[in-house]
């Protein structure tokens, strides 16, 4: 298998991401929209090439290749677990006054 057909993609929404603050990218199986990178779909160079006005068109849609966003992504985010609240606690280095 090539490195071609290895490649893969997110699909950017440019219609929905016009005038926002985040880019906007397609979810899984073409079902939504997203700002989480976590949650936008992946999609195949096979099938972004199959139907390459759809994916790729360049007036509403872009696909971007998946290692080009991971160099850019920077988002991270603590979940409020009880557990994270306890290790916060045991490393905090004062009292607030």
């Amino acid at each position: 298998m090539g490195d071609r057909e290895m490649k893969t993609y997110y699909i950017l929404s440019l219609k929905w991401s016009e005038n926002k603050n985040e880019y906007v990218w397609w979810e899984s199986n073409n079902s939504g929209y997203t700002t989480d990178i976590e949650r936008a779909g992946v999609y195949t160079a096979e099938q972004v090439e199959s139907k390459l006005d759809y994916y790729n068109n360049g007036k509403t849609t872009r696909a971007i290749p998946v290692e080009a966003l991971e160099r850019l992504s920077t988002k991270r985010i603590v979940p409020t677990f009880s557990n994270n609240w306890e290790l916060l606690e045991k490393d905090y280095l004062g009292t607030v006054k």
